[in-house]
Parts: C-alpha cells; structure tokens; sequence
C-alpha cells in the first residue's frame, strides 16, 4: 500500500463524518431557509423572502442583540480566565496538578447539571447570592445575561489546556534575556509572551465565537427561557423555537443560516487582522 493511499485511508472517516454530520446539514439547512415548510404540507419555495421576513420580525432584531451582549462578555471572560490560569499552573507543583485537573472538570460536566447549579445559586428565596443580595438577578435583563455569560465562562477548560500547552512550550531563553535586560513580570508578558500566544489567543476566540454561542441554549432555556422581556433570546434559542415549538422550519433554517454567516464573517475579519499584526511583528 502505497503511502499517499494510506493517507487517504486516514482521512475517509474524517471526511465521511464530515460529510454526514456538518457538510449534508448545512445543506440541508441552506434548502429549508429558501422553502416555508411546517412538516404538515409540501414545502412552498419563496426564495429570499424567508431571509428579508425573518429580518422584519422584531423577536429577530432582539435575539441578534441577545447574541451580541451574551458573546461579548462570554468570549473576552472565557480567554481571560483561561489565560490567567493557564500563566498561573503553568509551574510543576505540589498542588499544581489537582489545580489544573480542577480548572478542566467543569468542561466534562453536562449543560444541564451546571445551569441547574446556577439556577440554586441565583434563586431569591433560598440561593445563596439571592439570599445575600436580596434581589432576584434572573428577573433582570442583564442579571440573567450575566448568569448565561457566567454559565458560558465555566466552560473553558479546553481553551486552558491549549494556552498551558502553548504556554510551556514558549523558550526559556526568552524569559532568561528579558531578566538580564531588567524586565519585570509584567513587561516579560507583554513583551515575550502575549506576543507568542497571540496565534493562538485568536484561534481559541474563532473557536469560542462558536463555543459561547452553540453553549447557550441549554442554560438559557433552564435558567431564563428566554427571558425576561427577551433579554436572553439568543439566535440559537430563536432557532430551536421557530424550529420545534412553531415548526416554522423556514425561519429556523434562515435564522441558522445568517447566524453562520455572521460567525464566518467575524472569524475572516479575525483573520485578517491577525496577519496583518503578525507582518508588523515580522
């Protein structure tokens, strides 16, 4: 067997996965965004006025500034937190091991459990935070953001694991020079290894712009349900009820499809900034 045809071996369940799991969906999902269709009759082909409907409706507009306000406090918070962690445990230690084994945990825990957790914390009769406060933070529109955003922030043990791999492979050379030459902690991270991760700092923010997105919907339909006054309807919860509670299987094929594209166009601007700062580096 040759080894370019071992390759391609390889490759086809990759490519077979692919196909069936993401490339035969999206599809799928970019026909039904052309059609109205509610399962109960033949689909009816309208074209692009699916999509221009879809931006008329005010819940849309809502759920668009849902998406923003939760992804941009959840984004920022998650590679923060990762990172900070990822500078702090980067040493071997004594406790060091059970610290990261600790920052990794909530990753393997289900939506479901960790948007429970929360759900008891923030209760205002007996929840600890409810208790200590004397408010009802899910009965605010920005306290329940806040509780999704949280929710969304404990779940960055995957991008901690990638900076702290990243992290100790960056030279110890490096940091040895920037001690001779007098820099302290702070100028060593500024100049030597905030410039190293940045690569990857921008693909953990590509991959988390989907992550905080798609990790959404589970704790906002347990903690909030969208609420209160729609403060929480975020594009993906506006997908699963157009989809399975309305079946207006158009509209959530079109909200998907939009939803895509906007994640696409802010990972290819990303990108373009990202080369263009690493030419200047260069």
């Amino acid at each position: 067997m040759t080894y370019r045809r071992t390759l391609w071996l390889l490759l086809a369940p990759f490519a077979v996965g692919s196909l069936v799991l993401v490339i035969g969906p999206a599809l799928v999902s970019g026909y039904f965004a052309l059609v109205e269709y509610d399962s109960l009759g033949p689909p009816v082909y309208r074209g692009l006025s699916v999509v221009r409907d879809l931006l008329s409706y005010p819940e849309f507009r809502d759920a668009v500034a849902a998406t923003l306000a939760i992804a941009g406090l959840a984004i920022p918070l998650r590679l923060l937190a990762a990172l900070g962690l990822s500078l702090f445990l980067h040493r071997r230690g004594p406790l060091a091991g059970g610290a990261r084994t600790a920052a990794f945990v909530p990753v393997l825990v289900p939506d479901a459990a960790v948007a429970a957790v929360w759900l008891w914390l923030l209760n205002p009769v007996y929840g600890p935070v409810g208790v200590l406060t004397g408010s009802a933070p899910l009965l605010d529109p920005w306290g329940a953001r806040l509780a999704i955003v949280a929710v969304s922030t404990m779940a960055m043990g995957e991008g901690f694991l990638v900076l702290l791999a990243a992290r100790r492979e960056l030279p110890a050379a490096l940091y040895d020079a920037a001690r001779v030459e007098g820099a302290g902690p702070w100028a060593a991270f500024r100049r030597v290894t905030l410039p190293l991760l940045t690569p990857v700092l921008a693909f953990l923010v590509a991959r988390d712009l989907v992550a905080a997105l798609a990790v959404t919907v589970v704790p906002t339909l347990l903690l909030t349900g969208g609420g209160p006054l729609r403060s929480t309807l975020s594009l993906p919860v506006l997908v699963y009820e157009r989809g399975f509670f309305e079946l207006r299987f158009g509209d959530a094929a079109a909200a998907a499809v939009l939803l895509f594209l906007g994640s696409l166009a802010v990972v290819a601007v990303e990108v373009v900034v990202l080369r263009r700062w690493l030419r200047r580096l260069a």
